[in-house]
Order: structure tokens, then sequence, then C-alpha cells
């Protein structure tokens, strides 16, 4: 029987402790709704208000989980490339909307550019353990009023695999996503999604109009949702990880419960981004082990509620790809990974994801790599022991490098880093010492190189020109 690796941060008792937890939030404390209309839509199905605050009651919570969907399959509109998502399987995307990059020339931040995000989409197209590439960087040239929709645009443009769309916080610029996703994907999105994105409520308890209107565009036209729930602890969240996950979940239950009003059959996502700060500076910072226990504390609720999962992730605080980076970005990643997350984020980013740099991206698909390896299913056969290799050795005087187990075994047993240094120190003299930072900026580019943009229709080309000039002459 094949055995998975799996970890489990508390008991299956104490998850629905903190799940019940988190729906007696709603129903003693409520949620501050900003709209009125999301309100009264709210208390037809069961709820109370008093004021702007609603109560939630547990037999809507109750529709809402039993109509979480437990896999979807995203597929890119240009390659073809699918992505079959389901509650027990891992995947990978990119952390999104950075506003700085490390200038590859100098290795010093300066704010990111539309190039720059296009540099960064062709890099990931030919990392093989990045799935679902997200907009990594903010383009600093262009206007705030429709920066999330240009990133939008250009990641369906530029993109081989199903996109992870920005995180989106503004109406006006969802209503023009949605059309987006609409010319490249077809009316029915619902049943074939190329991508999804993310929006978040606010903490401590709060959905305003803004993103109500956001979830209105997105969730109707049938986008699967990530529902980024982002409370730090000890500002606002109580600082304690349990406080915290608590918060978020019950966040992330009022958000499911309003878009399974909007459309009772869209896809989501919990996608808790439970953060913590330097009490110091009162800065949030990623790096911290809390990030990964928090996660994976976060994705056992996901799983116990029926949801597939998206959190953090390979962040961390270092400023620099550097070792502390490496350490972090690990502990924080093989954490939820070996939890079940469904999606981990935080690929490509350093500096608590305020900055992001090409090579950072080739460091990133190598730990990855060994996370997956960690988290392989591992069963061995009879043959698997090598005994007869074994015998051939002690009995005949042969050697295990001439054995058939050892040729079997060669390329998939023993992990074969793609930039990481494994010989000796002499070959390590020989290849010049140059160091792994250099050499993944090299590699970098040789991807960008490598990367064949793909072909768009004429006439979807056509819509998006035609799309993009409504909305700069009704935004800008």
């Amino acid at each position: 029987m094949t055995y998975i690796p799996h970890l489990n941060y508390v008991s299956e008792e104490q998850i629905k402790k903190l799940h019940e937890y988190g729906v007696g939030l709603l129903a003693n404390l409520g949620m501050r709704v900003e709209d009125p209309q999301i309100r009264a839509l709210l208390c037809e199905n069961g709820c109370t208000q008093k004021g702007d605050r609603v109560y939630f009651c547990e037999d809507l919570i109750n529709r809402t989980l039993k109509a979480q969907k437990r896999n979807v399959t995203l597929t890119s509109p240009v390659t073809g490339m699918k992505k079959e998502m389901e509650i027990g399987k891992t995947f990978i995307h990119s952390t999104g909307g950075a506003p700085w990059i490390a200038d590859m020339k100098t290795g010093k931040r300066r704010n990111g550019e539309l190039n720059d995000l296009i540099d960064t989409i062709r890099v990931m197209n030919q990392l093989p353990e990045l799935d679902v590439p997200c907009a990594l960087v903010y383009p600093s040239e262009v206007p705030s009023a429709i920066t999330q929709l240009q990133q939008t645009a250009t990641m369906l443009e530029y993109s081989h695999k199903p996109i992870y769309g920005p995180g989106i916080s503004i109406a006006s610029n969802a209503k023009y996503i949605a059309e987006l996703f609409k010319i490249y994907g077809g009316s029915d999105l619902q049943n074939n999604p190329i991508g999804l994105v993310g929006i978040s409520p606010e903490s401590p308890m709060f959905l305003p109009k803004e993103i109500t209107d956001t979830m209105s565009h997105i969730v109707k036209a049938g986008i699967p949702v990530s529902i980024l729930a982002a409370p730090m602890g000890g500002l606002t969240s109580p600082l304690s990880i349990a406080g915290t996950v608590g918060q978020a979940h019950a966040e992330i239950l009022a958000f499911a419960s309003v878009a399974y009003l909007m459309n009772p059959e869209c896809v989501m996502f919990y996608g808790s981004r439970t953060f913590f700060a330097n009490m110091r500076n009162s800065q949030s910072i990623l790096g911290l082990p809390e990030t990964g226990i928090s996660s994976a504390l976060a994705v056992q609720l996901a799983n116990y509620c029926g949801f597939m999962s998206d959190v953090y992730g390979l962040s961390c605080t270092s400023c620099a790809m550097d070792e502390q980076a490496g350490y972090e970005k690990m502990i924080n990643g093989l954490l939820p990974a070996l939890a079940g997350a469904t999606m981990v984020t935080g690929f490509g980013s350093t500096a608590s994801v305020m900055c992001c740099s090409l090579s950072q991206l080739v460091l990133d698909n190598e730990i990855c790599a060994m996370i997956r390896k960690a988290k392989r299913p591992f069963e061995f056969s009879d043959e698997e022991l090598g005994l007869e290799a074994l015998e051939y050795v002690i009995n005949d005087g042969e050697t295990f490098l001439e054995q058939e187990h050892t040729i079997d075994h060669l390329r998939s047993e023993v992990f074969q880093p793609s930039i990481g240094f494994d010989s000796v120190w002499a070959d390590w003299i020989k290849c010049g010492e140059t160091p792994l930072t250099e050499r993944a900026a090299d590699r970098a580019l040789d991807l960008i190189k490598q990367d064949v943009v793909p072909e768009v229709k004429p006439e979807i080309k056509a819509e998006v020109e035609k799309l993009m000039k409504l909305a700069k002459q009704e935004l800008l």
C-alpha cells in the first residue's frame, strides 16, 4: 500500500473546534458588510442584521460548504495546457504584485515595469515546478486605475499555462477582467475556466462595498476565486497562530457565503494569508516559521470543510537571494505542502513579497522540486530492495555500478538538481566557483531566449485592444 507523507498539526477534534470557533465568530460578532443590498440578500437567507453588521446563520454556512467543489481543471486558452487540481494534490503558483524587482545587472531593487512582467512570465513558462503563474510584478509605468487589468491582459497574452490573475480590489477593473476572461475563454467560464483570481475581504471581519462589487463581476462570470483573507497577528487579528487562523476562517466563510448566494456553482479556494508582524516595528514579515505553521493549520481546516486550499508558501523576510531566503522558503513551503495544500504560493518573491527577481524564480523551482520529492508517495516492493544485486556483489565479486537494479533506478531514485551544485570540491574549482545566484541569473536569461511567445488569434487580439481602449476611456 502506497504511503503519502502527511502532516497534521492538530487532531481532527481540535480542527472541528477551530471551525466551530469561526462559525461562532460570525454568529456572535458578525461581519461588517458595507453594501445594503448584500446585507438584505444575507438576511433573506436566514442571517440577521444590526446596523451594518450581519450575523450569519449556520444553515447558510452549511449550504455553502456543501456546495464546495473539490476539484477543478484549468486550461490555457492559448496552448491548451491543463492543470487538473483537486484536494490531495499540490500545485505551485507564483506570488503576485511585488512593487520591486531586483535588477539583473546590478542586483539592486528598482520599480517593476511592464517589460519586467513580461520577462517573468516568459521565465515561468519554462519552469516545470511552477504550475500556475501569477502577475509577479506591478508595472510602475501603468496608471494605477488600470494596473490590475493590464496585468491580467499581459498574463493572458504571454503565458503558456492557465493563469492566476492579480489580487483584484478595484470593481471597475474586475468588470473588464471578467470580459477579458470571456474573450479568451468563451462565455462558459463556469465549466471551462482558463485561470482564477484572488479577492480579499478586509481584516478584522469586514466586507467593503468595493470588494462585494468586485466579487459580483468575477463570481457571476464563473471565474474561480481564491478567498485571500489576510489577518496579521497582533495588528489586525489576535497575536496567536490559533487566533489568527480562526479569524481568517470566519472571514473566508463569510466571503464564501456571499459568493455562494451570487453563484452557487462558483469554484472557490480557501486562500488563507495569515501574516505575523515583527512587534518591535509593527512590520509584516513572511519568513517566520509561523507562516508555514499557520498555513499548514489552515490547510487542515480547508480539507475539513471541503475546500481546495491556497496558502503561503515559499516566502521569506530576507531581502537578498541568500542563505536566509533559502531556509525560510524551504520551511514555509514544505509544511503546507506536507499538510496537503492544493496550492502553495510565494514562488519568485523576496522581502516579504515586496520584491521579486528572475533569478529567484529559478532558485524557487529547485526548492519546489525538493519539496515534491519529499512529498512523493513512498512504497517499495521486494524488487526495490535490490537483493539480487546485493547477492551478485557479495557472491560474485561484482560491483553495484554494473547491476541492472542500479541502471533501473539511475535517473529516478536520487534527486538531480537543475541549478544546484552536486559534485565535489575539485569539480567546484573546475567550474569556476560560480555563485549559485550568478548561475541562476544566467539560467533565467537562457530561459527567456528559449521561450516562444504563444500565438494569439488575430480576432482575440482585436477584441482585447477594443476592450483596453474602452477601459482607458472610462477609467483614466
